[in-house]
């Protein structure tokens, strides 16, 4: 696995928009493994780190401190993580090999435009001519 910290965290630091990709552009499994082997060491230090001290000051006056809001900061850490996850299963096909779960939404839409084309073509559609693949 990747444990090069500069690999590993470029991928978080670029922009999720335009060509870069964001932590969706590995293209890898070291990468992929060395991802979740530093993940998995920044969760346990961070745990460490909060059994051992008191949140600070300003946390203490701008958090609300009961059952409902830490079960809502959960909450929203776990959309923020699950809609990751979603948007990395919908474009990544290096975790989600094509081959065993199927296309990734990128592949699907130009095969299912493909599709659209040939269809097309053989309703008579001059293709090379028309507005778009279901131009008739």
């Amino acid at each position: 696995p990747t444990l090069n910290p500069l690999i590993i965290f470029g991928y978080v630091l670029k922009s999720p928009f335009g060509g870069d990709g964001w932590i969706i552009s590995v293209n890898n499994l070291e990468d992929l493994v060395g991802g979740h082997i530093w993940l998995g060491f920044l969760c346990i230090v961070g745990g460490i780190w909060h059994i051992l001290t008191k949140p600070f000051a300003w946390a203490r006056r701008a958090l609300v401190w009961s059952g409902e809001a830490y079960l809502s900061y959960s909450l929203a850490a776990l959309s923020g993580m699950g809609l990751t996850a979603a948007v990395f299963v919908w474009y990544n096909n290096t975790a989600y090999p094509s081959e065993f779960f199927g296309p990734t939404g990128p592949e699907a839409s130009q095969s299912q435009a493909f599709t659209f084309l040939v269809r097309d073509q053989r309703l008579g559609a001059n293709v090379a001519s028309a507005q778009g693949p279901t131009g008739l």
